[in-house]
């Protein structure tokens, strides 16, 4: 939690993007708890807490990475200087409200939530852990499949994306209760495709980020218009290109990750 109280002090883009990973973390926790908890027992909804820090950060995440895929080479032809400014404005104002979210955390109520998550934690058993998951696996990997099976696009891809992070985190729970090599070279292989499907999907935003600007933009320079509209198309261009190699091995990823049968 230290993380999140720093954030809130400092403001500052470092400490904003290492609580947003003490959240991803919390929350992988408490899905995992979610998955393992007897259906007798009430969800408690402990993630309801931090879901709108999780979006606050989120969009100033977006903004960053878009800026710092804008200072890679292959853009440096392109003159991008409003696009810029712009972006640098908005990742101003949401971390504005980035910061009214994280002000609102109450500290006693944090604390008390962490040792109730640590206590819950605490009685997981490997048998339980291993008979709830395997059916929580079998079911993100049966979802991806379907997902992959229903085409290519941008919205389909993101999911996968989802379950595949989602997937990857609670193996990485169980390799720390049971570790193995297979097990090892399952999250190596999710992680890969995940960072694919990351890396393709940060583009994806840049591209939306750049239409809805030249959209809005009431800008009259001609050939910044020009070179902005170029841009637009070359970042489609590329991403079309990029689906085909990343579908084959996310597939790939997803199949090798299903439990074998009386596993």
């Amino acid at each position: 939690m230290v993380n999140i109280y720093k954030a809130g002090i400092t403001g500052a883009s470092k400490d904003i993007h290492r609580a947003r990973l003490d959240v991803k973390k919390i929350l992988a926790i408490v899905d995992l708890l979610r998955i393992v908890r007897s259906k007798l027992h009430k969800d408690p909804g402990y993630e309801k807490i931090f879901k709108k820090l999780y979006r606050a950060s989120g969009k100033i995440r977006e903004i960053q990475v878009t800026l710092l895929l804008l200072t890679k080479p292959e853009f440096a032809g392109y003159d991008l200087t409003l696009f810029k400014d712009a972006l640098l404005i908005q990742e101003k104002d949401s971390t504005f409200d980035f910061l009214k979210v994280i002000r609102k955390f109450d500290e006693l109520k944090l604390s008390r939530l962490e040792n109730k998550i640590k206590k819950e934690v605490s009685r997981i058993t490997p048998a339980t852990l291993h008979k709830k998951t395997k059916k929580y696996i079998q079911s993100k990997t049966s979802m991806s499949m379907e997902l992959l099976e229903k085409g290519d696009g941008d919205e389909n891809l993101h999911r996968v994306r989802q379950h595949i992070k989602e997937l990857s985190t609670v193996l990485n729970l169980i390799f720390t209760f049971k570790p193995s090599d297979h097990l090892e070279m399952v999250i190596n292989g999710l992680n890969r495709s995940e960072m694919m499907i990351g890396d393709w999907h940060d583009r994806v935003i840049l591209a939306d980020s750049l239409l809805s600007f030249l959209e809005h933009s009431t800008d009259n320079s001609e050939r910044q218009m020009t070179d902005l509209k170029d841009c637009h198309q070359f970042i489609m261009l590329a991403n079309n290109q990029q689906v085909v190699s990343i579908v084959l091995d996310v597939r790939k990823a997803i199949i090798e990750s299903i439990p074998a049968k009386g596993s």
